[in-house]
């Protein structure tokens, strides 16, 4: 019986793996595809794990790697390997040991973010090759395209100029803030695939925790406390001229608007609702407002919805 159960593990682990390779080639060699399939990598890892155990999916994850590296190149392989095949791992045991949501995406955040920043820091040490110099000079290559298109259509070089530099960053301003964007970009990656992994798993059987409507988002007390020190000793750290402060100043900076502007986002999406408005009709005002100058707007109206607790979500200050 055991040999059986064992058999059946790795045929089962054999399927999900080819299903991961061929969602990887797709991801690549379809473009319009990656952007979608990146977030489905992790799936069928920890798919294994839940219906197997910790090997058979680390046993899927280097079987993946193995694959994708004599079919596309090694740099793609340990790309998945380490940031994908770890945060299927990570998917897989917080769903399968039944963790709220809040640890789940938490785990999941701090993995994406810890094995990037191995991946970039592997790259620099076995290739040589600086992933965030090399974002810059593709950003400087797109700069120089773009002026001479423009260039080419009439416009004064002033104007050019005066336009990219409020649309893109200086190269210093990028790396300073590389920290908070990294963050960011983990946070985004753990929504997206648990979002998906809600959709998958709840089909096979499997009980995983919705997340709360947008509308129903809030920031905790100790989170804004948190948020707010980082601020304020930041700030305190550049009139003090510490080294680097500018660049923790920054990332606080960053931090805090993004947090607010999705508090913000949730209050708008909140009161539509309550008027009864469709979905798809309350995306496109929102992202009307949040591609527009009035974007600030957002900001505000999260700060206002923190600290007057307009929409009564968070209970603890509700006063009776």
């Amino acid at each position: 019986m055991q040999n059986r159960t064992s058999t059946r593990s790795i045929v089962e682990a054999g399927l999900l793996t080819a299903i991961n390779v061929v969602l990887i080639l797709a991801s690549i060699y379809v473009p319009f595809l990656y952007f979608v399939g990146i977030f489905l990598w992790p799936i069928p890892i920890a798919l294994t794990f839940l219906r197997h155990n910790f090997k058979y999916s680390l046993l899927s994850v280097i079987a993946t790697g193995a694959i994708v590296a004599f079919t596309v190149d090694p740099i793609t392989a340990v790309s998945f390997a380490i940031i994908y095949g770890a945060l299927g791992l990570v998917m897989g045991y917080c769903i399968k040991k039944q963790k709220s949501v809040i640890t789940t995406f938490t785990f999941m955040s701090i993995v994406v973010f810890i094995s990037t920043a191995v991946l970039i820091k592997l790259s620099n040490l076995i290739l040589g090759q600086d992933i965030l110099k090399s974002m810059i000079q593709m950003l400087d290559e797109s700069v120089k395209i773009t002026k001479e298109i423009y260039g080419g259509l009439g416009v004064p070089q002033e104007q050019i100029d005066s336009l990219l530099k409020k649309l893109i960053p200086s190269p210093d301003i990028i790396i300073m803030v590389f920290p908070v964007t990294m963050l960011l970009y983990s946070l985004m990656s753990a929504l997206v695939s648990y979002l998906f992994a809600y959709k998958i798993f709840n089909r096979f059987g499997y009980k995983v925790e919705k997340i709360k409507p947008l509308s129903q988002w809030y920031i905790p007390v100790k989170l804004a406390t948190a948020i707010l020190v980082i601020v304020l000793v930041s700030f305190i750290l550049v009139v003090t001229k510490f080294p680097n402060a500018l660049s923790y100043y920054y990332n606080a900076q960053i931090l805090f608007s993004f947090v607010f502007t999705i508090n913000g986002i949730a209050a708008v999406d909140f009161y539509f609702i309550k008027r009864e408005m469709k979905g798809f009709l309350r995306f496109l005002i929102i992202f009307f407002i949040m591609t527009s100058p009035l974007s600030n707007i957002i900001f505000i109206i999260g700060i206002m919805d923190y600290i007057f607790n307009y929409r009564k979500l968070d209970y603890k200050r509700i006063r009776k």
